[in-house]
């Protein structure tokens, strides 16, 4: 289960690039950082969401099923990345 941790801390850095990404359309920068910031976008805005949603999903069925436990997986990371799964669903719809 060692893939399921690491698409779990993954997502998380995703949702910190989308986090910052939307502080950065709220904010306004003086293109300083954009190579950088080119990939903080694509990761945040591009992949976070539907991967966030994805492996949300997966890990919640797979804790139904009582394949995983909560021992196997950082549990923080987890609620960190549903509750921003909640705001990245409010923000897009």
């Amino acid at each position: 289960m060692r893939w399921i941790r690491f698409l779990l801390k993954f997502v998380f850095i995703c949702n910190v690039c989308f986090i910052i990404g939307e502080i950065l359309r709220i904010t306004a920068y003086n293109h300083d950082w954009d190579a950088v910031l080119m990939h903080v976008l694509v990761l945040g805005v591009g992949i976070a969401f539907p991967l966030n949603l994805v492996v949300s999903l997966l890990i919640a069925l797979l804790l139904l099923l009582k394949k995983i436990d909560w021992k196997s997986l950082p549990p923080w990371v987890y609620l960190l990345n549903l509750a921003i799964l909640i705001v990245q669903l409010y923000i897009t719809f």
